[in-house]
């Protein structure tokens, strides 16, 4: 679990060396540089990401998306490489201006700050903490398609000879940090309560591996778990998730061959599922009046990172806002926290799943939430968590609000798992 203190040296060290890159570019032989909007742009964070300003003549033209209800396969490398979906609603390509120089800089030193110590801080918590009582010991496995890629499989007690329905969990982190054991608390919950196999798979990070690197590796890591006959999956009954970074992940993997028709549900947390829009778009959208977000300093530096320059941003795979909803399962669970920056676009993107196939379908509210929290129509599920940051499931905090917020994210964990049980699973035993 994230630690706040592992968050605090992270932001101590991000702020010196962004200093630092400011009194480099200063004392270097490039043009002259105002240095208080240069403090303001690397501080901020203000890179020129409005729409307005992208450079079309970049761009490149996305490729049509081929049926992809076919036979279960493993997908080559090149065919995962080459599969980027096309949208007929927003045709026109969109690729960001590479940041100036000393942006450049400022992020690089700031994305690898961040990840030597938030890797820090994740080693020294799992040391020097207790592991948290009830949460299982999963078994840790490799697979021959990425095999320096440990996932770790949680699976209920006396299942052997079972046939059990799978949760994939793909776990967030910018893209560039984090593990699979950072959701073992999410994972243990899922298996002790509702007698599921649970995989939390691995991906290679940013800046070293690039879109679409790790949507590759979700994809084939999946399929060797699905194929994988010592598990004794129901392969009727998969679903995919994710939590920020990693539900971007997991919503670009459900489009691609070898997945596409073959999942039953998918859930994102906090996901991000739009990189066309600038920080600042993002953050109007908020509530008014609302706490800082704590994406805020590091969601240009983490994009940085994981888009290659010259991307077309609406590619569905980077952006699955723009997915062809023919491309992804019927069944979607989308949770978005109040306060993040990200809330808006989850929303956006559940409206946008009940126009293609479920408007006929009456809008109810979950009876677990109060009013205006959350609701349902057909296959889709949207939940607003009131007065939450990004990533709270995971940020421990300390003694009573440490309760509180545990109380929280089981209660929502517990309709996730419901939700997996009465509607996405049983209409698959009553297909059968």
């Amino acid at each position: 679990m994230i630690r706040p203190c592992g968050l605090w040296w992270v932001r101590t060290l991000t702020i010196s060396l962004r200093l630092g890159c400011v009194v480099a570019v200063a004392v270097s032989e490039s043009p002259a540089v105002d240095l208080k909007q240069l403090l303001s742009a690397i501080y901020l964070e203000k890179v020129p990401t409005n729409p307005e300003e992208y450079d079309r003549e970049m761009a490149i033209k996305p490729i049509d998306v081929e049926a992809c209800n076919q036979p279960s396969a493993m997908p080559t490398e090149a065919s995962l490489s080459e599969r980027s979906a096309s949208t007929t609603m927003n045709p026109e390509p969109i690729v960001s201006r590479p940041p100036p120089f000393y942006l450049r800089l400022a992020y690089f030193l700031s994305l690898w700050s961040f990840k030597a110590f938030f890797g820090l801080s994740l080693s020294s918590g799992r040391i020097f903490s207790r592991r948290r009582k009830g949460l299982l010991q999963p078994e840790v496995k490799t697979y021959d398609i990425r095999p320096d890629l440990k996932n770790r499989i949680l699976r209920p007690q006396n299942s052997k000879g079972q046939k059990l329905p799978l949760y994939l969990d793909v776990h967030g982190g910018g893209w560039a940090v984090a593990d699979p054991e950072t959701d073992d608390e999410f994972c243990s919950f899922l298996v002790q309560n509702f007698n599921i196999i649970v995989v939390s798979i691995s991906y290679h990070k940013s800046p070293r591996y690039k879109f679409p690197h790790a949507v590759e590796d979700v994809v084939a890591i999946a399929r060797a778990v699905m194929d994988d006959k010592c598990l004794n999956i129901d392969r009727n009954k998969v679903v995919l998730g994710g939590f920020s970074a990693g539900a971007n992940l997991a919503f670009a993997a459900a489009q691609m061959d070898g997945l596409c028709g073959h999942l039953s549900g998918l859930v994102g947390s906090y996901p991000a599922l739009d990189l066309t829009e600038s920080q600042a778009q993002k953050l109007s959208r908020r509530p008014q009046n609302s706490p800082s977000d704590i994406l805020a300093p590091s969601v240009n530096f983490l994009d940085w990172g994981y888009v290659p320059q010259g991307t077309d941003r609406r590619n569905p795979l980077l952006s699955p806002q723009f997915a062809n909803p023919k491309h992804l399962p019927s069944h979607v669970y989308l949770i978005g926290a109040e306060y993040d920056m990200l809330c808006y676009e989850a929303q956006q993107m559940a409206e946008s799943l009940t126009k293609f196939s479920h408007m006929d379908c009456e809008r109810t509210s979950i009876p677990t939430l109060p009013d205006g929290d959350g609701w349902r129509q057909g296959g889709i599920r949207w939940e607003c968590a009131r007065g939450r940051h990004h990533a709270f499931t995971h940020i421990r905090k300390h003694g009573e609000k440490e309760k509180e917020r545990l109380r929280f994210c089981h209660e929502m964990y517990n309709r996730v798992g419901t939700w997996l049980q009465e509607d996405v699973w049983a209409r698959c035993n009553a297909g059968s």
